[in-house]
């Protein structure tokens, strides 16, 4: 099963986490976070676990109230003094870390530490890397947790462990009923770090071929780890083919559809706009996203008072 994070100290009875994911990018999943954000204030603590290319953000204008460097895998160093130009490390090295002039390449090394073990001369020790930064925000619509992984960095999964712990913590301290996790798309290790803890998974998917396929993706992945999950079909009215393709799939599976959302050009202009498309008076969005969020209070016993 997805790990548990928090303890006995932490109890489900105080705090449920929704992850919205998405088998592909550009489905709608933070659009759709978005407004969810908006309907469960005063109650959630928000937490946007796409470290590698994050943009919760840009719709919630956070205020970053602290950041902490996330420190996650090693990396050969070389002491210059010490080194004699044997050659060991070079004809170990698999990875092409190790230049013909005996330099280590930062981007090359996997910090596998057969260079530092093998060493005659002790010149190469390995050092664990800063790789990444979390935030903690105020938004609008509550608190924020957020990062963001440094560029070429590695560890995205460990790095959104950290912001799910940091979530649950901060929910906890705050008295906040409910975690909402933007994830990442598809099916990877941040993927899998982010149902860490989760109470229900709700997919977006649009009628194409291509989100279809990858939402069957990743309802297996779910699955997998026998979580509870949902459907909601963005952009419904793009393909009515696929949109029925969706749903029989979904009534087949017996997995729930919380609702339809039409494909409305406003869109864009409210994510210009940095607001939500509730905020932005989107006709034809309001109503079925207040009824997604019932259906989403009803399944998990919230209070909406």
């Amino acid at each position: 099963m997805a790990p548990n994070y928090g303890g006995n100290s932490l109890t489900s009875q105080v705090r449920k986490q929704i992850t919205v994911l998405s088998g592909k990018g550009g489905t709608g999943k933070t659009t759709f976070t978005g407004a969810l954000a908006q309907l469960s204030s005063p109650i959630a603590l928000l937490a946007d676990c796409d470290v590698d290319a994050p943009n919760l953000h840009l719709l919630l204008n956070p205020i970053n109230t602290s950041s902490e460097r996330f420190f996650s895998g090693k990396l050969a160093v070389k002491d210059e003094s010490k080194c004699t130009s044997c050659g060991t490390c070079l004809d170990l090295c698999r990875f092409d870390g190790i230049s013909s002039d005996f330099e280590i390449d930062p981007f090359h090394c996997e910090g596998c530490g057969v260079c530092a073990w093998a060493c005659p001369d002790k010149a190469i020790v390995l050092e664990v890397q800063a790789s990444g930064t979390i935030y903690e925000a105020k938004t609008r619509f509550g608190p924020l947790i957020h990062a963001r992984l440094d560029i070429g960095a590695e560890n995205s999964g460990k790095l959104v462990s950290e912001v799910i712990q940091k979530s649950h913590d901060n929910a906890h301290h705050l008295q906040k009923e409910l975690i909402i996790v933007d994830g990442s798309p598809g099916i990877g290790c941040p993927v899998i770090a982010a149902l860490a803890n989760a109470s229900l998974v709700i997919i977006v998917v649009e009628p194409t071929s291509t989100a279809i396929h990858d939402m069957k993706r990743t309802i297996e992945l779910v699955r997998f780890f026998k979580l509870p999950l949902a459907v909601v079909i963005n952009k419904a009215t793009i393909n009515e083919d696929q949109r029925v393709n969706i749903i029989r799939f979904c009534e087949d599976e017996g997995i729930t559809i919380l609702g339809e959302l039409p494909y409305i050009m406003d869109i864009y202009r409210a994510m210009v706009n940095r607001q939500t498309v509730i905020e932005y008076g989107i006709q034809g969005l309001k109503d079925p996203l207040k009824e997604i969020w019932l259906k989403i209070s009803n399944i998990l016993d919230l209070n909406r008072e």
